[in-house]
């Protein structure tokens, strides 16, 4: 059963409750700094999305950002309207990548992802804590990644078990697609590469073909002297009859 969550948020206090396999605290010093720019290449939200589906593996959960592990409320900077926005796009964007085991959309009437937020008080400028409460009324450890990934909690824990992927036929299609648009591009780039090699060495080229073509001349014309010279060998080579045997070979003819 998930604990109930303060009335008032003061910067500094504990909250009564401690992580569980139910709770998740995150101290987050900027909100901003949760998505990728150019100071921040990589970002913490494909481990917070792991410990959501957790949290939808055992029906229900929070995950609370801007309090420290040991549970002292400190809050979340930073934090615009523009940037919530994009948050709560990010975590609908999970209902892309779930589903059931058995291969079903998830239900959105069994299953709830909602943010809520709270001003942190005696902070300046103000702070907020963001709070994500997974909710799932369907039956336990039910829901997966497409990628065949199931995700439970064990004492504020992820633990992760490994099944058969399914792919959707779009899914199939864009892998196809990616494979030859990815062998297309080798291809390309080694033509490009025996292109540039060609014109680089393009004089030594030639050379070498024009010599190989003349020893190949040379060579044929080797070849016929030889033949005319062993077949006139061949020919010298045969006796001459002499003056009676070609009286005699001409008085049988007759």
């Amino acid at each position: 059963m998930l604990p109930d969550l303060p009335k008032q948020w003061v910067n500094g206090e504990k909250l009564p409750f401690s992580e569980s396999n139910l709770v998740e605290f995150k101290e987050v010093a900027i909100f901003s700094g949760l998505f990728k720019n150019k100071s921040t290449p990589v970002s913490g939200l494909p481990k917070y999305r792991d410990t959501l589906i957790g949290f939808l593996n055992c029906g229900e959960g929070y995950l609370i950002m801007g309090v420290r592990n040991d549970g002292t409320i400190v809050g979340v900077a930073d934090m615009t309207d523009d940037s919530i926005d994009k948050f709560k796009l990010w975590i609908d964007s999970t209902f892309n990548i779930i589903m059931y085991k058995d291969g079903k959309p998830i239900d959105p009437s069994q299953t709830t992802l909602k943010v809520l937020t709270f001003p942190v008080e005696q902070t300046e400028p103000l702070r907020h804590i963001v709070c994500i409460e997974a909710i799932h009324t369907g039956e336990p450890l039910d829901i997966m990644t497409r990628a065949g990934k199931i995700i439970y909690r064990l004492n504020a824990s992820n633990y992760k078990i490994a099944s058969e992927p399914i792919y959707r036929k779009r899914d199939v299609q864009g892998m196809i697609t990616a494979i030859q648009t990815q062998m297309q591009s080798v291809i390309n780039d080694k033509h490009k590469a025996l292109k540039l090699l060609q014109e680089k060495h393009k004089e030594e080229i030639e050379s070498l073909l024009k010599g190989e073509k003349e020893r190949s001349e040379q060579h044929m014309r080797t070849v016929m002297v030889q033949v005319s010279e062993s077949l006139y060998s061949k020919y010298n080579a045969i006796p001459k009859p002499s003056i009676c045997e070609r009286i005699m070979a001409f008085l049988i003819t007759r």
